[in-house]
């Protein structure tokens, strides 16, 4: 018998590196024993007929997997941590503070709210401004939580800029057709109907992208389960005064409608340039929307 690898029992990697011997060799049914002494120190012994096969076996399995790596380092993703969603939550934080602090909160509701007959004026410019405004401080945590919980995720899977304008879209779509189906003067307000459309959004990804062909529909419809419910408990603990309920509906149709346009042309879409593209479109979308209300009131 001819030793072909020497090891200390101590030793974790001399244990493993001994183990995947002893699995190599067993697959070229060559017969191998180990012998260890008192000292702690073992050895894989091999017939003598089977020595040179035994070492040219353990060579090409070495050459073979060079280039493997031995370990991976895990990959873990904090699918929740969001800097863009952070950014937004505290922008929309901000934004609250300000004018309730100065005394504007009423006022800007009135020139900035959503309705259906300021919106049969010509003054669409609200399905925007509106998702930026809320009644009371509850009904801002709740969306902000709902942004963090989200809208957080989906920034993380298609970019800071492209899911911004998606949000932006399918809040404002959801807004819009909502009001369309009213005359009324009753206002209405809050990022609830964007967070709503964050869950569409995020369905919309699991119909199209994270399921495997040959799925069936229902199979697929059923991806939606979670995210409605999510958002279902967001749109119940923001409510408030100037919300609106059918506008938690829409914006969660709409966001599910554009993302099954979006994501099966997402490839071409995505990357920092096309992010940085996006981000500029809506920053432009908004403060076109802000200038043309301040330029209507003041």
């Amino acid at each position: 018998m001819q030793p072909i690898f020497t090891g200390t029992r101590l030793r974790e990697s001399s244990r493993k590196q001994a183990d995947l011997i002893l699995v190599i060799l067993a697959s070229q049914s060559v017969r191998a024993v180990i012998d260890t002494d008192p000292d702690g120190l073992f050895s894989i012994l091999v017939p003598d007929d089977d020595a040179s096969s035994a070492r040219d076996q353990l060579k090409k399995y070495a050459s073979e997997n060079k280039d493997v790596p031995k370990s991976c380092p895990p990959a873990g993703t904090p699918i929740f941590f969001s800097p863009p969603a952070l950014a937004l939550a505290f922008f929309l934080s901000a934004l609250h503070y300000v004018i309730t602090i100065r005394g504007l909160h009423k006022q800007a509701i009135l020139n900035f709210g959503s309705s259906s007959y300021y919106l049969s004026q010509g003054q669409n410019f609200r399905a925007i401004t509106a998702l930026f405004l809320h009644s009371n401080t509850d009904h801002l945590i709740g969306n902000v939580a709902g942004i963090l919980v989200l809208a957080g995720p989906l920034l993380r899977v298609t970019g800071y800029g492209q899911g911004l304008l998606l949000l932006l879209a399918a809040g404002t779509a959801g807004n819009l057709i909502s009001e369309s189906f009213g005359r009324d003067l009753r206002i209405s307000i809050g990022a609830s109907t964007a967070v709503m459309a964050a869950a569409g959004l995020l369905g919309a990804r699991r119909m199209t992208i994270d399921n495997a062909p040959g799925y069936s529909m229902f199979s697929k419809l059923k991806g939606l389960v979670p995210f409605a419910a999510a958002a279902t408990l967001t749109a119940m603990f923001s409510h408030g005064e100037n919300t609106d309920v059918s506008a938690h509906l829409f914006g969660f149709l709409s966001g599910t409608g554009i993302g099954l346009c979006y994501y099966p042309l997402s490839e071409p879409l995505s990357g920092q340039v096309i992010s940085r593209i996006c981000f500029g479109i809506v920053l432009g979308i908004l403060c076109m929307a802000f200038i043309q209300g301040f330029r209507l009131f003041w």
